[in-house]
Formats: structure tokens, sequence, C-alpha cells
């Protein structure tokens, strides 16, 4: 009886380690009319909502979705002021990506968070 026990134990923790979320480092830079507005970096749970503020006017809601490539999706709400910005794009693991929409410049680099 102990060792039937003690085997479910080890097949419960080892299910639950299987299925521990992946998290994501996510390192930011924003820009307003050329002028860097925010730089946060954060650690974020694949498919979970992670947000930012400062008292400057400035706050960052970011969703990593991963993919099956070397890829994450990302959808994030930007505001700086009275403009928001909603981009939807793909980054690619460990490189920088940039997107401009008007005088908002967004930067992203998204590494693999070791659990």
């Amino acid at each position: 009886m102990i060792i039937k026990a003690s085997l479910l134990v080890t097949a419960i923790l080892a299910s639950v380690s299987c299925f521990a979320a992946q998290t994501y480092q996510v390192s930011t830079s924003v820009y307003s009319q050329g002028k860097l507005v925010g730089a946060p970096t954060m650690i974020v749970e694949a498919d979970k909502m992670a947000s930012f503020a400062m008292d400057n006017g400035f706050s960052y809601n970011l969703t990593v979705k991963p993919n099956q490539d070397e890829t994450v999706g990302v959808e994030a709400a930007v505001t700086v002021g009275d403009s928001t910005i909603n981009p939807s794009f793909t980054v690619i693991y460990d490189k920088e990506a940039t997107l401009e929409i008007g005088t908002q410049k967004l930067t992203l680099l998204i590494s693999k968070n070791a659990n």
C-alpha cells in the first residue's frame, strides 16, 4: 500500500510540473514624439494580461500568446496621455521588434523565462 501511495504522489507531482505555465520576460520601450515615455521590463505568464502604469499618463497592457514555432503573438494596449494604440503582432524570441503608429513607437524584446 505504501508503494502505491508513493507512486501516486510521484505521478501527481510530475503532472503538476508538466503543466506549469510558461513565462516570458518582456522588455519594452515606449516613445511619444521621439521622447522615451517608459521602459518597463515585466515577467508575463502565457495567455494572461500583464499591466504597467506610471503617474505621467503612461499605461501599458500586454498579453503574450505562444505559437508552435519560435515566435509569440502579442496583443497590447499602450496609452500615452489621451492617445491609445492597440497593436497586435508576432515577435521572434530574443529579437527586438519595433512598431510605429503616428508619433508613438513601441519596441519589444521577448525571451522565454526559465521556470
